[in-house]
C-alpha cells in the first residue's frame, strides 16, 4: 500500500503538466536569454525585449531632462542673482546693455587682433627684444621689409600708454603695414610707472632712439632718412624726448 501511495505521488506532477520549481540560477539565465533574444514578430521572447529596452529608453531620456531642468534652473537662478547684485551696486541696466554691446565690438575685432598678434610672433620680418640698454624694459623691435636691396627710410615709434602700459608690442599693426611699404620701424620699450619715473621714460626712450641711429644701418635701414613717432598722447613726452635727445643726436652726429 505505502509503495502504491509513493508511485502515485511520483506520477502526480508529470500528469498534471507542471513543471517543479526551478532554482534562482536558472531564472537569471532565462532572463537574460529572453533579452538577448531577437525581435521576432511572432515570438514572446521578442515582445519582453521590446519592453526591456523601451524601458530603459524612457529611463535614461527622463534623466536626461531632469539634468537639463537642473542645468537650466541653475542658470537663471546665478543669472538673476547677479542681475540683483549689479543694480545693489548702483548698475543699471544702460550699464549692462553697454558692457555687452563692448563684448560684442570685441568679439567682432577678434580675427583682426588674432592675425596681428600672429604677426608678431611668428612672422620672419619682426626682430624682438633687441636689447638698447641695461635695464630690463630696454628693449626694441625691428619690422624689416620683405624687400632688403639697398637702404630703407627709418620710423622709431614710441608708443603711449598713460605712463603705465607703453609696450613696444602696441606698434606692431604700424610697424607691419610700414614694413610693407618699404620702411624699417623701431617700436622703443622704456620703463613704466612704477618702474621709473618721468626721468627715466625720457632716459629710456632717448637711448633707444640713440640706439637705433648708430645701429639701424646694420638691420638694413639708412641713419640718413629717419624719423620719429610718438602717440598723440605723449605730446609733453615727445617735447622732452626732443629736448634731451637732439643735442646727444647732434654731438654723436659730427
Amino acid at each position: 500500500m505505502q509503495v502504491e501511495l509513493a508511485d502515485r505521488a511520483a506520477a502526480r506532477p508529470s500528469e498534471t503538466g507542471e513543471a517543479p520549481p526551478s532554482s534562482p540560477a536558472a531564472a537569471a539565465a532565462a532572463s537574460a536569454a529572453a533579452e538577448d533574444a531577437p525581435l521576432l514578430p511572432g515570438g514572446g521572447g521578442g515582445v519582453r525585449r521590446r519592453v526591456v529596452v523601451s524601458e530603459r529608453f524612457r529611463q535614461r531620456s527622463g534623466s536626461f531632462r531632469r539634468e537639463v531642468r537642473r542645468a537650466a534652473e541653475e542658470t537663471y537662478l546665478l543669472t538673476r542673482l547677479t542681475l540683483i547684485l549689479l543694480r545693489y551696486l548702483g548698475i543699471g541696466y544702460r550699464w549692462i546693455r553697454q558692457f555687452l554691446a563692448l563684448c560684442c565690438y570685441t568679439f567682432l575685432l577678434m580675427p583682426g587682433f588674432i592675425q596681428v598678434v600672429y604677426y608678431y610672433f611668428f612672422s620672419s620680418q619682426v626682430c624682438r627684444s633687441v636689447v638698447y640698454g641695461e635695464q630690463p624694459r630696454n628693449r626694441l623691435d625691428l619690422y624689416i621689409p620683405t624687400d632688403r636691396t639697398g637702404l630703407k627710410p627709418v620710423v622709431a615709434f614710441v608708443t603711449g600708454g598713460a605712463w603705465i602700459i607703453g609696450y613696444k608690442g602696441w606698434g606692431a599693426l604700424l610697424g607691419r603695414r610700414l614694413a610693407e611699404r618699404g620702411i624699417l620701424v623701431a617700436c622703443i620699450d622704456y620703463r613704466n610707472f612704477p618702474q621709473g619715473t618721468i626721468g627715466d621714460m625720457v632716459e629710456d626712450a632717448s637711448q633707444g632712439i640713440a640706439f637705433v641711429c648708430n645701429n639701424i644701418a646694420s638691420y638694413g635701414g639708412d641713419p640718413e632718412r629717419f624719423i620719429t613717432y610718438n602717440d598723440i598722447k605723449l605730446s609733453n613726452f615727445s617735447v622732452a624726448i626732443t629736448k634731451w635727445f637732439l643735442p646727444t643726436y647732434a654731438l654723436l652726429m659730427r
